[in-house]
Parts: C-alpha cells; structure tokens; sequence
C-alpha cells in the first residue's frame, strides 16, 4: 500500500510539474490571444449591432486579415506543413471567414503535430513581429519604445505572477501608450499611418475559437511529450523545471509586444464603439449593444 502510494504521488508530482511547465513556456500566448479575441469581437459586434459590418471588413479587415492569414502560413512553412490552398483576403458572406489556409501534414511526425500549436497561434505571434517592425519604420522615437518593451521588468515572471501582478501590467501598458502617443510623434505623418495599420493588425491578430480549436493537437502533442521527460528525468532524480523556466524568461520578452498590441485593440474598440454609438443613438435612440 505504500508503495502505492508513493507511486500515485510520483504520478501526481509528474502531471502538475507537466502542466506548470506548459503553462510557464505557452501561457502567455493563450492569455493574450484569448483577451485579444474579447476585445476584437466586442469591435465585430459594434460594426454589426450598428449595421455597418462591410465598413468593419474593409476598414481594417483588408490589412488585418492577410498578416493574420499570413502568420498561419508562416508557421505551416516553419514546421513542414504543405499549403494546399491560401486566401489572405477573401470576405464570404456565408459563413463569416475573411481569409483561410488549407494545409496538410505528416501524422507520423512529431514535429508537424507539434506545429498546429503554432500554426494556431501564429497571428498572435507573426502579428506581434510585424507591429515590433512598424514601430522603428515609423515612430520617431522608437528606440525608447522598443527599450521600454525589451526591458519590462516583468520578464522574470511566469504567467502565474503575471496574475497575480495585473496592476503591474496596467502601469506598464499605460506608460508604453503615452510614449507611443507623445508629442514629438503625433506631428510626423508616420505615426499616423502607424496608428491606423497597428489598429488593423491587433484587431486581426488575436485567437479565434476556430484557431483555438486547431491547437489542440499541437498543445496535446507537447504535453504528452513533456511528460515522457518529466517522466524519464524525475525518476532518475532531478528536475528539468529550471531550465524550462529559463526559456520561458527568453519567451517573455514578447510580453511587452502583446500588451502594446492590447492596447492599440482597446483603444480601436473604444474609439470605434464611440463613434458607432452616437451615429446609432441618434437614429434609433438607445444605446449600442455589444453582445
């Protein structure tokens, strides 16, 4: 019995250590993505609500989508997924989509399955990229943006402190968003055009319940393989957490991208919303719903 025991511990020990180290190294990505999805469909049902969808579709959608498309066939390439079919940006009417990628893979491969995780997720990321990229092409004073989001001060945090200090990623969102907005950069043209194309992408690039459903078997493939090396590693007595931990701090230096991109989504919803509901309140008078 007591050996029973100690072995449904072991089990224990391996599945939680596991599932922390996933969430240390993935997280964040999830987190985002979800909030990202939130906020961009509360600005899809504003255009709707207010029957103005096509304008939502072609005001942001027609840049939006292709680097959102294109962050999914980035990601097919990366880990050796054929591309059968690929529409950057192509509205149906029928069934909602803007874009779409078709691809095929190996199912021997562990590579290939692990890559549906990040084919899923590569909006979020390959979108992160192109907003990083935006901001020295067109902010004059990116060097101390790009400073400010390479030196957040949360890095050193797993998602779970990252939680447990939300009013640490406020303070630090809000400073990011008044040096994006300062003085010096609102009277050059290219800010303008940064504002309006990071409006676009952040409002494309989140994840959406078909690119969350498309994970999973990449998010199951990598579980499983993690935990046949927790397996193998604590059992012969040590612990690969603390490295794992390390890659993860390397992955948090895209935190500063994400927020700056949640952001911009926000204030897009909010101006949009702003806008949408006095035009719809003085036709119908009441106010604009977003559910």
């Amino acid at each position: 019995m007591e050996h029973e025991n100690i072995s449904f511990r072991f089990i224990g020990q391996v599945i939680s250590t596991t599932f922390y180290q996933f969430f240390a190294l993935f997280g964040f990505i999830l987190l985002f993505g979800v909030i990202l999805y939130l906020i961009s469909r509360s600005t899809r049902n504003a255009f709707r609500n207010s029957d103005h969808s096509k304008l939502d579709i072609y005001l942001t959608g027609w840049v939006g989508t292709p680097v959102h498309e294109t962050g999914h066939a980035f990601f097919c390439l990366l880990f050796g997924h054929r591309i059968i079919e690929i529409k950057l940006f192509c509205p149906n009417s029928l069934d909602g989509t803007l874009g779409y990628v078709n691809h095929s893979y190996n199912p021997n491969s562990i590579y290939q399955r692990i890559g549906f995780f990040f084919i899923g997720a590569g909006p979020i990321l390959f979108g992160s990229g192109v907003l990083y990229a935006l901001l020295y092409a067109c902010l004059p004073n990116y060097i101390e943006i790009t400073g400010m989001i390479s030196t957040t001060g949360l890095t050193d945090a797993g998602i779970a402190d990252w939680l447990k200090n939300t009013g640490s990623l406020l303070t630090f969102g809000m400073k990011l968003i008044f040096n994006v907005f300062a003085i010096k950069n609102l009277g050059a043209l290219s800010f303008w055009i940064f504002l309006y194309l990071s409006f676009c992408i952040s409002s494309h690039m989140q994840l959406s319940p078909s690119d969350l459903k498309s994970m999973w078997l990449g998010l199951l493939t990598i579980l499983i393989l993690l935990l046949v090396v927790n397996l193998a590693t604590m059992f012969l007595g040590f612990n690969i957490t603390h490295t794992i931990l390390k890659v993860s701090h390397l992955i948090g230096s895209f935190l500063g991208i994400f927020i700056l991109a949640i952001f911009l989504s926000l204030i897009n919803f909010l101006t949009t919303y702003t806008i949408l509901s006095v035009f719809y309140y003085k036709k119908y008078k009441r106010l604009l719903s977003i559910l």
